[in-house]
């Protein structure tokens, strides 16, 4: 059982942007509607999230000043702009049956059916050692169940909150991801089929899987049209997402459909060679990348503390990327169809494009140090980026793997890279992610959630094997021998962190949250700085008395403080334990 939050009404409470939401409402319920109608409808149940008005701002791109006069002027009037209660709606909780999906998937015909197929090339000692459709299934189930779940799920829940208006047509998004979930199980069931009800079948899932993307596109864009939201560099990273998500939808079925027909070895050799590579580069270059960049210039700066990216800079990044993957498509198409290795060498153009996009999007945010707001899903998000830059460098390191091994197309080295960016980046940003909205949908406070450092050590591990022992099989044939246990690591650890998830989501969302207007339990050493002084703001007083003046600066208690424990303040500073904690105690 997951621990609900205690909300306590304390005999003090100070309006500021320091404030915590259950504490505001447990005092003021009447001004629940207006932070509903800042985006908060919904979330966290009755007393919301456990997260300051101010976070609640910076997440919600809301002017926090703005917040807290419109709060004033409703407790001033005692009077609620509406209904104190809160009514259920199809969209407040919409998340839910994506993400669990998600999971589900990952963990069946995604990870685990991966795992599998690596532990029969191992055993064969070759990556064309088994059936292609058998590869391109699981595939398509890590693309469209995993990954485009997770995306169609964060986006239904979060975008409407950020542009402060409701999800345009919320029964549809139900009926988008009833046909994602059928498509990605059509697919999987028919590509490893063999017998004539194959192919229908398969495409059968496919034409789901273009329906639920052109559904999911459609609404997003209409519900950013209703809304009174600015077109910021962001939404450019999702519409270009957006995009890439529908090409690569109609593309894929249609390169499904030639590889189940081939005749002949030679054709099926040659459709593969030419279309499956431009495939790959939409949905990892195009649809991955691009809208985790979005989802990290709009949310990485309010959760972490890091600088923003700088709106001009962001747009020209924006233009880059696209050019690069655009670019990218068309050189090796062409070099395809014409055969003129000239051709090919021009690749290097878009690849050195994508590093250059990526940097100007990654630079600012100095992820290669640690971020002033550190939590449980920080060091998902950090190592994301660290193994989104192996992929790159390893990609524009392809001529020197290609003169050492004397190998002119190595299947191994292709899936190295691709490994990287789609486990280490897309798969460890979903993780952290989640690992952070989740729990704050649910009104459930991450200190009292395991820290999944288990999980992430796993997932890491597995990923570093299989990046570095499935390129090395150019040189050392043996390697073949171990890479299947990556696989195993990832599994497991990709089923610990859901397993966490899942049951915070499938909790009852009416729960009730447990109050208490008796005297709080007394503070503890291992209690977070800021988050005493946000629920008892008479302590800051206290704090600057033993020493702490710089908790006075408002920047630092919404960072540094955040991240540090009673225990560990007094010890960095020389005083004493004993006598802080009565005295906190004392004054509260």
């Amino acid at each position: 059982m997951v621990a609900l939050p205690v909300v306590h009404r304390s005999a003090h409470f100070t309006l500021n942007e320091d404030a915590l939401i259950p504490d505001l409402l447990a005092h003021h319920p009447q001004a629940r509607p207006v932070l509903d109608r800042f985006g908060l409808r919904g979330c966290g149940g009755r007393f919301g999230p456990v997260e300051s008005l101010g976070f609640f701002a910076r997440t919600h791109g809301v002017d926090v000043d703005l917040l807290l006069e419109d709060l004033r002027e409703v407790i001033r009037s005692k009077r609620a702009e509406g209904s104190t209660a809160i009514e259920p709606k199809l969209q407040d909780a919409i998340y839910r049956p994506f993400f669990l999906a998600a999971i589900a998937t990952v963990l069946t015909a995604g990870a685990s059916w991966g795992a599998i197929i690596l532990w029969q090339i191992g055993f064969q000692g070759k990556f064309t050692g088994v059936s292609l459709q058998h590869v391109n299934a699981h595939g398509q189930a890590q693309v469209y169940g995993w990954c485009g779940l997770f995306i169609m799920g964060f986006a239904y829940q979060a975008f409407p909150r950020m542009w402060q208006t409701e999800l345009f047509s919320p029964r549809s998004s139900i009926a988008s991801f009833a046909l994602m979930l059928a498509g990605v199980l059509l697919r999987s069931i028919g590509m490893i089929g063999s017998g004539s009800w194959a192919v229908p079948v398969t495409l059968a899932g496919g034409c789901a899987q273009i329906l639920a993307v052109a559904i999911f596109a459609a609404q997003m864009f209409l519900t950013f049209q209703r809304s009174a939201a600015r077109l910021e560099p962001y939404i450019g990273f999702i519409l270009m997402a957006l995009f890439w998500l529908c090409a690569m939808t109609v593309f894929d079925q249609w390169h499904t459909y030639r590889t189940m027909v081939a005749t002949t070895r030679e054709a099926l050799i040659a459709q593969i060679a030419t279309w499956q590579a431009p495939l790959r580069d939409m949905q990892i270059h195009g649809l991955l990348m691009f809208v985790i960049f979005g989802v990290s210039i709009r949310m990485l700066p309010p959760l972490f503390g890091v600088a923003p990216v700088n709106t001009r800079r962001a747009w020209r990044a924006l233009a880059v990327l696209t050019i690069a993957v655009a670019s990218e498509i068309a050189i090796f198409i062409t070099y395809r169809l014409t055969q003129n290795h000239a051709i090919a060498a021009l690749l290097m153009i878009p690849w050195l494009m994508l590093a250059l996009g990526a940097w100007m999007i990654a630079a600012p945010f100095r992820l290669w140090r640690a971020t002033p707001i550190v939590d449980r899903s920080t060091k998902f998000v950090r190592a994301a980026y660290a193994w989104l830059a192996i992929s790159l460098v390893m990609l524009l390191m392809l001529p020197v793997h290609q003169a050492l091994s004397h190998i002119p197309f190595s299947h191994a080295y292709y899936g190295a890279i691709r490994h990287a960016i789609t486990v280490g980046f897309a798969s460890l940003m979903i993780m952290g992610m989640a690992a952070k909205v989740v729990p704050t949908l649910n009104g459930v406070s991450t200190r009292n959630l395991s820290s999944l450092w288990f999980p992430f050590a796993l997932v890491n591990l597995g990923c570093f094997l299989r990046v570095t022992l499935q390129a090395l099989t150019d040189f050392y044939p043996s390697a073949f021998h171990l890479v299947g246990i990556s696989g195993v690591f990832e599994v497991i650890g990709l089923a610990v962190w859901g397993a966490g998830l899942a049951r915070l989501m499938l909790k009852r969302a009416s729960e009730p949250i447990e109050f208490s207007a008796a005297r709080p339990a007394p503070i503890r050493g291992d209690d977070i700085v800021g988050e005493v002084v946000a629920s008892f703001p008479q302590t800051l007083e206290t704090f600057a008395d033993f020493g702490f003046s710089q908790l006075k600066n408002p920047v630092l208690r919404r960072t540094l403080a955040r991240a540090v424990t009673i225990r560990q303040a007094a010890s960095l500073h020389g005083v004493n334990l004993t006598d802080l904690l009565s005295a906190l105690n004392h004054a509260q």
